[in-house]
């Protein structure tokens, strides 16, 4: 009769329940989100099939003749750049799944729910396999796999089955024999996440973005293979977009070390043989070994444990780029194939004591806040300042400029410490009333040049009572460029912007442009019709506009009055806008229409 004394000794698999004859077994969620079986005493018979079945207590007997102590080892990613983008990795697990659908076979995987918990699934749709795609954090409800594995096998269909090493090593004790028409993948693992943290976390969320996430997906590309993004849309259009070390769940994960189940510490089911046919991973560090299969669109490490394995791999070869390397290249940037998780240095009962009684992200604040180390800030501001410097160069009127704009005006509100200024370059133009507002809580660098020599000149105009504010992040207008905030009007920067030469933005009323946005040379973005009226009734000269996060605007388009621009949207070159735009879509033409819907980039 299984009986969990200490939790680090529980992996969650659930192999017990689906095995027990009787229903003897149910899993019951602790106060950290993760589930142990517990016996009914009445209804256990002492068959001791869930013993026999716990993978925790019968380690060694997984070591067999079908596995190799020292894998095979490659580099390798999908040709198909569009499903490598969706994938975590290097598309590999796209290739022999879809390969494995052709064979008319089943896959198994981890898939979100409606209210983005996680469970596996096993079918033969190849349409699931766009919800098995990709990482998925935390612990995943394993409950009836065990039983539909076997009934398939025994059926003598295909089946490969997706998991983590400790779910694949009770998948086959559960099974008590091998199956030639069985394949196993696991993943190089550094834990297991707590369901209940990634709730709490997608709770604060939704209520910050002010609706309900209808898309979840983790390690997303849009800033890179290498940021580890978390990227959450919204029913109302909008977005989250934020790198590993700025998300809270991700740090709470692969920082603070707080978030993963009690096992993951005492993981056993590191180093060598593996207990799956194929292992894989990120292949960290393969752009010092091998440039050439690095895009930053990802490469997945693949490590060969089994004959099976290795003739697995081989039928994908036609779709997928690989390159044979060495244990010894694998090992240096992927450690948790050798280590478990090291212990968090805070207090975890606390830490989810507070859980249940605090907003998460106050809960985040108290117990592993965003602060970086003192040396590590100060080496990133001295790069910034550099870079700023440079920009900058040397013109005595540039500094009494800069000294002007940030230090000795009246209504301008830097923050020197923190690098939240107005960087004029030489050839910058400012017209700034005495009572128009400048607030920086990020900063913005005018005149960045690309050719050196340039005498280009970048124009900003700022009227009485007007404002123009920067709210966070780094916005870089380029050489050539006007800005114009006339009286009483408003100009927000809500976060990083880069801004290509001979842009013009007339403000005359509200303009507001979003995060990580891109605007390319020649764009016009005015919220006014400049001094002219036309004589109809209902006319307005004048209505905001706004641009939301991720928008790129391509060469030449005309943003027009009251025009909103959803966030995740292009807009092709020398577009003319006069309506709205609708988030993740692509505009082109005079005037703009859609011609594409669901669409994603990055840069």
């Amino acid at each position: 009769m299984i009986d969990i004394i200490r939790k680090e000794d529980c992996t969650g698999c659930s192999a017990c329940f689906d095995i027990c004859p009787t229903k003897a077994i149910r899993l019951e969620t602790d106060i950290e989100g993760f589930w142990y079986p517990k016996v009914d005493i009445d209804l256990c018979v002492d068959c001791d099939l869930c013993d026999d079945t716990c993978a925790e207590l019968h380690m060694d007997e997984l070591k067999n003749d079908g596995t190799t102590t020292t894998p095979t080892v490659f580099a390798a990613r999908y040709n198909d750049t569009e499903i490598r983008i969706k994938s975590t990795s290097g598309g590999i697990f796209s290739a022999l799944a879809e390969y494995m659908y052709q064979q008319g076979g089943y896959v198994g995987g981890a898939i979100y729910t409606d209210t983005f918990s996680v469970k596996h699934i096993i079918s033969n749709n190849p349409e699931d396999l766009n919800k098995i795609r990709g990482s998925k954090h935390f612990e995943s409800e394993t409950v009836g796999l065990f039983l539909e594995t076997e009934k398939l096998l025994k059926q003598g269909e295909k089946v490969l089955i997706c998991a983590t090493p400790c779910q694949i090593a009770s998948l086959r004790l559960f099974l008590r024999k091998e199956y030639d028409n069985l394949f196993t993948v696991d993943f190089i693992c550094l834990g297991i996440n707590s369901p209940k943290v990634f709730q709490k976390h997608l709770e604060s969320l939704e209520k910050s973005f002010g609706a309900k996430a209808f898309s979840v997906q983790g390690k997303n590309k849009d800033m890179g293979w290498r940021s580890l993004a978390y990227k959450i849309k919204f029913a109302n259009g909008k977005i989250y977009l934020r790198p590993g070390r700025e998300d809270p769940f991700t740090r709470g994960f692969i920082h603070a070390h707080i978030n993963c189940r009690p096992t993951c510490y005492e993981c056993k089911y590191k180093g060598f043989p593996r207990i799956s046919d194929i292992t894989l991973g990120d292949f960290w560090g393969i752009e010092k070994i091998d440039a050439t299969i690095d895009d930053n669109l990802g490469t997945s490490l693949v490590l060969l444990n089994s004959a099976k394995g290795k003739k697995l791999f081989e039928s994908i070869n036609e779709v997928i780029e690989k390159r044979e390397l060495n244990l010894s290249d694998a090992l240096p940037g992927n450690q948790a194939l050798l280590h478990p998780l090291s212990l968090p240095t805070i207090n975890r009962e606390k830490f989810y004591q507070d859980l249940d009684k605090l907003p998460f992200n106050e809960v985040v604040k108290k117990y592993y806040p965003n602060e970086g180390g003192l040396k590590n800030k100060l080496k990133k501001g001295l790069v910034f300042l550099k870079d700023k410097i440079s920009q900058m160069g040397y013109s005595p009127k540039t500094y009494l400029q800069f000294l002007w704009i940030n230090l000795l005006r009246k209504n301008t509100y830097s923050d020197l410490l923190r690098l939240k200024l107005i960087f004029p370059t030489r050839h910058t133009i400012l017209d700034i009333h005495k009572q128009a507002i400048i607030s920086n809580k990020g900063s913005i660098l005018l005149g960045y040049k690309r050719i050196r020599g340039s005498k280009l000149e970048t124009r900003l105009a700022v009227e009485e009572n007007a404002t123009m504010s920067i709210d966070r992040g780094n916005v870089s207008v380029y050489y050539g460029t006007d800005i114009l905030v006339f009286k009483d009007a408003h100009l927000t920067f809500k976060g990083t912007a880069t801004i290509n030469q001979h842009v013009q933005i007339i403000c005359m009323d509200n303009i507001t442009i979003g995060d990580d946005v891109l605007i390319s040379r020649d764009v016009v973005i005015r919220d006014n019709d400049g001094g002219h009226e036309i004589l109809t009734e209902g006319y307005k000269k004048t209505a905001p506009v706004v641009i939301g996060n991720h928008v790129w605007i391509g060469q030449g388009a005309l943003i027009m009055k009251g025009v909103t621009i959803g966030d995740g949207a292009i807009i092709g070159a020398g577009a003319w806008v006069g309506t709205n735009v609708k988030p993740n879509s692509l505009v082109m033409g005079d005037p703009a229409r859609t011609v594409q819907k669901d669409i994603e980039w990055r840069q």
